[in-house]
């Protein structure tokens, strides 16, 4: 969604705005969002943030240090404390100092999100993107460039550490790849045109390209369809005209998409559980569907699902974690492309590939398996073997359904995530959007507000309540209710309040001159 001219000139002017006023109440939350220019006050056990809009209550639970004007003493303090505030300094960052001092760090923090966010809307829209150029990649992209320098690291590692692994050397005359990471998943659909439910893709064909989208509140699954689409590329290189069958190709994503990435020591890890993939396996074994070998090589695009991918990786996972399998799962890889005694047929598009038969007959021989069935049955054992999946597990299959538009499956496995005290705010806001998507808005409603109870200060999720409640859930305009207006302006009123860098899309996209109530609507409770 492009912003207007009329909404960029309105946010550059309240950008502009003085930044702060000497003591100003402020709050600094643990996850260290800080929020100031707003009033607030004590209520209980929660500070109360009053914005024009409405008030915003936030536990204590979440707040690491607050100074609010005029507020006496808290008891609980020690002496040493009230000896400090006496002297009229205040405690931020862990630190005691003067309010002057105190305010002067905030005005810098302040001023230094803002022209994040400053330099973000110059870059947002894909004409004015950002390039980075690394030894394998050339990156294009509207995401914060400290992020993308992180995404950035992994890709390379993740390069190498597959080539090394598997022995494949780059064509000299493919030089970088390009990589295009996109802020949000609307945006990513808009610009790149994936279809609803995409989360990333490989194009295969001349000009090569990855595509991946940002998503901010859940960098895990970011990270894992960028290393499964990554591996489609890193696959190709050992024979760039060869196209791999689904039922290895898809599996051997999932295998890596699972990796884990250590930022501090900038290494990443394999091998580890797929467990939305799991959660979705071992409730389609619950329900008594077990997947065939056969039926599995033989699927064609339009039968091969959410849930043979699922399955796919639980294969790849017995196979290459497995030591007397591992290096003859990767020989029938290699040879799949390369063995020449392999009858290849050639495809539409000009690809070679292997009928599903002859890939049947080589995996037997390079696998050492006399049957099929064989593979089967030990397969499914390993399955059974393993551990249920955790609540995250059935919190990331809800995730999965949704893209593929499965908004009953999602609901009953979030449900199951919360079951399994999976209590994490983005389990609620993705069951409201599960239930908004089949038009139970009273459900998403109340979902939505318990994702809020979790994370009061985010943006996004006021947006999936407006939604919820009759609106856009992205424009503020007269159509929607006055409960969803009121709402789509506290999204805009926190992400203004935080100076979140990530928030920046929600001030750009809606855009109104915020630091005025809306006429529109009465004074809020």
């Amino acid at each position: 969604m492009r912003p207007s001219l009329r909404s960029l000139s309105l946010l550059a002017s309240c950008l502009c705005t003085p930044l702060l006023a000497v003591a100003q109440d402020s709050l600094l939350l643990k996850d260290t969002r800080f929020v100031t220019g707003v009033k607030m006050e004590t209520v209980g056990d929660n500070i109360v943030i009053h914005f024009p809009h409405g008030d915003i209550a936030i536990p204590r639970s979440l707040v690491k240090e607050s100074h609010i004007k005029g507020e006496a003493v808290d008891a609980s303090l020690s002496d040493e404390d009230k000896s400090k505030l006496d002297q009229g300094l205040v405690k931020f960052d862990g630190k005691w100092m003067q309010v002057a001092e105190r305010d002067k760090l905030l005005q810098k923090r302040t001023a230094d999100r803002e022209a994040r966010i400053r330099e973000a809307m110059a870059h947002r829209d894909w004409k004015n993107r950002y390039t980075l150029n690394t030894e394998n990649f050339a990156f294009e992209y509207t995401i914060d460039p400290e992020v993308m320098k992180s995404f950035a690291d992994q890709m390379e590692v993740y390069f190498k550490t597959f080539t090394k692994e598997w022995g494949i050397k780059k064509p000299p005359k493919l030089g970088r790849l390009k990589v295009c990471f996109y802020h949000d998943q609307d945006y990513f659909q808009q610009v790149s045109g994936a279809g609803q439910g995409v989360a990333g893709y490989f194009r295969f064909v001349e000009p090569l390209e990855l595509n991946f989208y940002y998503d901010r509140l859940d960098l895990d699954f970011t990270r894992e369809v960028m290393f499964h689409e990554t591996n489609h590329y890193l696959t190709q290189l050992i024979d760039t005209k060869f196209k791999y069958p689904l039922w290895v190709n898809e599996s051997l994503g999932e295998y890596y998409g699972a990796s884990k990435w250590d930022q501090k020591a900038k290494k990443m890890s394999i091998g580890y559980i797929q467990e939305g993939r799991l959660a979705e396996v071992q409730d389609a074994i619950a329900e008594g569907r077990w997947q065939g070998l056969e039926q599995l090589i033989n699927m064609t695009r339009e039968e091969f699902g959410s849930e043979q991918y699922a399955w796919g990786w639980t294969l790849m996972h017995w196979l290459l974690e497995n030591p007397k399998t591992e290096k003859k799962l990767k020989d029938f890889y290699m040879a799949l492309a390369r063995d020449k005694s392999v009858q290849r047929e050639i495809d539409q598009i000009q690809f070679k590939q292997v009928k599903p038969v002859d890939q049947i007959e080589l995996f037997k021989k390079y696998m050492d398996f006399k049957d099929l069935k064989e593979v089967e049955k030990a397969w499914h054992e390993y399955v059974k073997g393993l551990q249920p999946s955790s609540g995250r597990g059935y919190y990331e299959a809800g995730r999965i359904a949704i893209g593929s538009n499965a908004p009953l499956k999602a609901q009953r496995m979030l449900k199951i995530a919360l079951e399994k005290g999976f209590h994490n705010p983005q389990v609620y806001a993705t069951l409201s959007r599960a239930q908004w998507l089949k038009d139970q808005n009273d459900e998403a409603i109340e979902s939505m507000k318990k994702a809020l109870e979790l994370d009061p200060l985010n943006a996004e999720y006021y947006l999936g309540l407006a939604r919820a409640q009759g609106g856009t859930g992205y424009r503020i305009g007269e159509e929607t209710s006055p409960e969803a207006r009121r709402s789509q302006w506290l999204a805009l009123e926190v992400a203004r309040a935080t100076n979140d860098p990530a928030e920046y899309a929600i001030l750009i996209d809606l855009g109104p001159d915020f630091t005025k109530p809306d006429p529109a609507l009465p004074p809020a409770k």
